[in-house]
């Protein structure tokens, strides 16, 4: 995750968040960890709000949807650059937007991408809010 969560982790907070008055022994069990670590989790990230609680929604339904590596991506050095690609090494969309050519035709595609990810965000939000 771009955020600093594992999986795991988000599991918790999002179980946290949804469960405010659970006890950490039964967030433990509904996610298949100790409740040491849930208190561990819940402790470095104190913080943890409605905002980020959203965020962390969006993008299990994203993974769910599109898979796990959809939001994440293995660093690795070809030739002297750093690049982005899932685990079957396959490119990311991230790096696929990058690659592509500084011209009309890019930025098309590039404003294409964007509508498309726009329009699964909005769907994803509004089959949360309803």
């Amino acid at each position: 995750m771009s955020d600093g969560k594992t999986d795991l982790q988000r599991e918790i907070l999002l179980t946290w968040h949804e469960n405010p008055n659970a006890k950490n022994a039964k967030i433990a069990e509904v996610c298949n960890c100790s409740a040491s670590y849930v208190s561990q989790v819940k402790n470095r990230f104190d913080g943890y709000n409605e905002m980020e609680a959203m965020v962390d929604r969006q993008d299990r339904e994203l993974e769910r949807m599109f898979g796990d590596g959809i939001l994440q991506g293995s660093s690795q050095s070809v030739g002297g650059a750093t690049s982005t690609s899932n685990l079957n090494n396959e490119p990311g969309i991230a790096e696929m937007y990058d690659d592509l050519p500084d011209n009309a035709a890019g930025n098309l595609i590039r404003a294409m991408i964007l509508l498309v990810l726009l329009y699964v965000l909005y769907e994803i939000v509004m089959i949360l809010a309803f």
